[in-house]
């Protein structure tokens, strides 16, 4: 597949990025035990597609600071913006700011034109984070349109444990955070029946995650067989 540009090898970290990485490092390292699953299955050059479960803030930075990527794209709310620091922070580390006033359409565009230069950008696939049952929610079909409209591999990521982070912190105990990276998989174009073939795109995405994950985060697509055979598949 063409990359779209400088090979992983010759890719480096703008000076702050790096910094802010390392500041991510040693922080994540203070308050908690990062448990990472999977690293072999992230792929260190052209265009991939990030899709996770998010339960809280400390999630984006944990996928940063775990596939250490140059050329990994942060897509944030406008709304941000109006936090100085938060704003520092995206645009020090090549963020792309998306107007959620425009709806959905916006990131769609973005996220398309980020993966077609051959870069790596994440997204969750529920649109938010689970923030009162921490358990996967219907998935949007977005993240399999983008996949399949770009013809890029989507990573699979789970996440679990961060949900509990801050309170586990004030109480002045370690959490720890589990970051699991699945196998990397594609899917068709979609031709014809777009809207019942990309639900079942959003299926499998969803399903994918959910296998990364402990049962307890598979809120609605909890005892689905498919589940099952990707976990099966993975042994």
């Amino acid at each position: 597949m063409d990359s779209g540009g400088a090979s992983a090898n010759s890719m480096k970290f703008k000076p702050v990025a790096k910094l802010i990485l390392r500041g991510f490092d040693l922080a994540y390292a203070l308050v908690s035990r990062v448990q990472l699953k999977g690293k072999e299955n992230i792929p260190m050059q052209g265009a991939v597609l990030v899709v996770t479960n998010h339960l809280s803030y400390a999630d984006p930075p944990l996928i940063y600071i775990t596939i250490r990527r140059p050329d990994m794209v942060v897509l944030a709310a406008d709304t941000y913006k109006k936090n100085p620091f938060y704003k520092w922070l995206v645009d020090s580390v090549g963020g792309v700011w998306i107007n959620r006033g425009s709806g959905d359409r916006a990131a769609l565009k973005v996220t398309i034109e980020v993966l077609k230069q051959g870069k790596i950008i994440g997204m969750a696939p529920e649109g938010t984070r689970s923030k009162h049952t921490h358990a996967l929610q219907v998935g949007k079909t977005g993240a399999a349109f983008i996949a399949s409209k770009a013809g890029v591999p989507i990573l699979p990521v789970g996440i679990s444990g961060t949900e509990k982070a801050w309170e586990e912190i004030k109480h002045l105990r370690r959490p720890t955070l589990t970051i699991t990276y699945g196998t990397p998989f594609t899917l068709p174009p979609v031709e014809r029946d777009a809207k019942e073939t990309l639900e079942q795109y959003t299926h499998e995405i969803m399903c994918r995650i959910a296998a990364l994950t402990p049962e307890e985060y598979h809120g609605v697509y909890k005892g689905e067989e498919r589940i099952k055979e990707i976990r099966e598949m993975g042994k």
